[in-house]
C-alpha cells in the first residue's frame, strides 16, 4: 500500500474527577490525517485546516509526526514518510486537539505498513504522540478518539484501556470561547499535593460515574461529575466559568465542567428531558456576557477513528 488514511475526532478528557484516566469521544469535529510512502527515510509533515500556522512541523514536535514514528518502530519499518494533516479540531480548544491527530495518524500508519497489532498498541503510540504537546504521555484522549465510546485509562504502562458505551440518550455539549489555553501550562499549574480528604472525595464520584453508566443512570453520572482538585485551578483560565457552568445547569443540563485542561467547558445532556441545543445557547450567551465569542459543538457519543 503506498498510501492510507483516517480520521479521529474531538475527545473530552477528565470529566471533573477522572483526571488523567476518564474520557469521552465526539462524533465531530475530526481531524483527518493521509500517510504516504516516499523514498528515503525522512518524515515530512504538512498542515492545513484551523490553527494550522502554529503547529510544528518537526515530526519529533508534532503529535501526528510522532505517532506515526512510534507505530513504525512497532512494525520495525524504515521507510520515507510523508504526513498531511488537515486540522477539524481546533488547537488549544481542550477537545483533544493534539490526540485526534496523534490518533489519526497513528491508524493511517498501521495501516498503511500492514501492521496488525491491538488498539492497545495503537494507543500507546498515539499517546507517545501526545508528549509533543503535553510533555509527556498520556490516553485520556487518544484513547476515547481510537476506540470510541467512555474509556478508562487503567494503565499507561502497559496501556489498558476499559471502554463503556454509555446511553444512546447522551448529548455532549462544549462551548468553545475565543480564548486559547495551552496544555502544558495548564499542566504546570496543578497542585502537586493533595488532600487526603480530597483524594477519598474524587475516588467516590469518579465509581459513581462509572457505576451510573452501567446503569444507564445520566442524572447520576452528571450528579458525581464533581471535582474539588484539578477544576478549580483550570478554571480560573476559563473566564466566566462559573456563569457558564450555571447558565448550562439552569438549561437542563446533568453536569458541567472543564474540558480537558480548556477553554472548553463541556456539559452533559439527556436528550430524553432537555433540548441540548438550548443547553449551547444558554452556554454561549453566558460567554457572551463576558465579551467572548462562543462556538457551540453540540454532538451524541462518538465510535472512535476510522481507516480508509
Amino acid at each position: 500500500m503506498r498510501e492510507a488514511t483516517a480520521s479521529a475526532p474531538a475527545t473530552s478528557a477528565n470529566l471533573g474527577p477522572g483526571f488523567d484516566s476518564f474520557g469521552i469521544c465526539f462524533e465531530k469535529p475530526m481531524d483527518r490525517v493521509w500517510v504516504r510512502r516516499t523514498r528515503g527515510s525522512g518524515v515530512a509533515i504538512k498542515v492545513s485546516g484551523r490553527g494550522a500556522r502554529g503547529i510544528p512541523r518537526d515530526p519529533e514536535r508534532n503529535t501526528a509526526g510522532r505517532a506515526a514514528l512510534a507505530v513504525m518502530r512497532l512494525a520495525g519499518a524504515e521507510t520515507g514518510l510523508e504526513i498531511r494533516v488537515w486540522k477539524g479540531v481546533r488547537p488549544g480548544s481542550g477537545l483533544g486537539s493534539s490526540a485526534a491527530s496523534a490518533a489519526a495518524a497513528a491508524v493511517a500508519t498501521a495501516r498503511l505498513l500492514g501492521l496488525r497489532v491491538g488498539k492497545e498498541e495503537l494507543i500507546g503510540a498515539a499517546a507517545e504522540g501526545e508528549a509533543a504537546a503535553a510533555g509527556d504521555p498520556h490516553a485520556d484522549n487518544v484513547a476515547p478518539a481510537i476506540l470510541g465510546g467512555f474509556t478508562i485509562v487503567r494503565s499507561l504502562r502497559p496501556v489498558e484501556v476499559i471502554r463503556l458505551r454509555p446511553p444512546s440518550r447522551m448529548r455532549l455539549v462544549a462551548a468553545l470561547p475565543d480564548v486559547v489555553v495551552n496544555t502544558a501550562y495548564a499542566r504546570k499549574i496543578l497542585p502537586r499535593e493533595i488532600p487526603l480528604h480530597m483524594m477519598v472525595e474524587n475516588v467516590g464520584h469518579a465509581s459513581t460515574m462509572v457505576a451510573a453508566l452501567l446503569k444507564g443512570d445520566l442524572e447520576l453520572f452528571g450528579s458525581a461529575m464533581r471535582d474539588e482538585v484539578v477544576e478549580p485551578v483550570r478554571a480560573k483560565l476559563i473566564p466566566g466559568f462559573e456563569d457558564v457552568r450555571g447558565a448550562a445547569l439552569s438549561a437542563g443540563a446533568v453536569a458541567a465542567t472543564v474540558s480537558g485542561s480548556g477553554p472548553a467547558v463541556l456539559a452533559v445532556a439527556d436528550a430524553a428531558r432537555c433540548s441540548p441545543a438550548r443547553v449551547g445557547r444558554a452556554m454561549e450567551r453566558a460567554f457572551e456576557g463576558h465579551r467572548l465569542r462562543c462556538e457551540v459543538v453540540v454532538s451524541g457519543v462518538g465510535r472512535g477513528a476510522l481507516a480508509s
